[in-house]
């Protein structure tokens, strides 16, 4: 089966194959969140064999390359006749970083689950995230940082939303190697978290919520 295919040549980091496979599958009528839900699949196994040992940190950034490379033969979910997302989502990685490993595969799980991804990509600006609320009103932001001044940027971002009167219009969190005990004191994010998984049940809740209250 070409799914279970697709999911043991991830985890084999065999992009050939991948590619391969991915390009049978959209053949085949197979859409972009379905090969998405694949490769989270796969490259959750090669996490949790990092997290064992049994992989190194070089094999991590090899499946976000393999990742990025499929997903780039796909179309957005929202180019699909007929598609409804379950929410609108702002990400980025914070000015100065431009460690995006992380943040594409939140977005990737995202995408897979339904949601509408605006991704700013790396290196983003207080003003462009600001924009970006302003312009696409999403349910959540999300503000990605490897390296540990990216702290600063999150707390000035979440500060400029407080000053034009759109904190309370989206729930915030901050992610990836940079968060620490003290980040939600410092940034005055929503939530914090290093793990994909848990982004995805925060975007989740927050939209859940917004509906409740309208």
């Amino acid at each position: 089966m070409l799914q279970d295919d697709m999911i043991e040549a991830v985890v084999a980091l065999d992009e050939e194959r991948c590619i391969e496979i991915a390009k049978k599958l959209l053949d085949q009528g197979c859409g972009s969140m379905e090969i998405a839900r694949l490769l989270n699949i796969g490259v959750e196994k090669i996490g949790t064999a990092f997290a064992e040992g049994e992989l190194f940190l070089g094999d991590l950034i090899v499946s976000g390359m393999l990742y990025r490379s499929v997903m780039d033969l796909c179309p957005p979910p929202g180019n699909n006749k007929g598609f409804i997302p379950l929410g609108r989502v702002v990400i980025g990685v914070a000015q100065d970083d431009i460690h995006d490993l992380g943040k594409d595969i939140v977005v990737g799980q995202l995408r897979a689950e339904g949601f509408e991804v605006i991704d700013l990509g790396v290196d983003v600006k207080t003003s462009r995230f600001i924009h970006a609320v302003e312009n696409y009103k999403p349910q959540v932001l999300l503000i990605c940082g490897m390296m540990s001044f990216t702290q600063h940027y999150m707390k000035e971002t979440i500060d400029e939303l407080t000053a034009r009167g759109l904190r309370d219009k989206v729930a915030v969190m901050v992610g990836g190697n940079v968060v620490s005990d003290n980040i939600l004191n410092y940034t005055g994010a929503d939530a914090a978290t290093k793990e994909p998984m848990e982004t995805l049940d925060f975007c989740m809740n927050a939209v859940m919520n917004r509906k409740g209250d309208t």
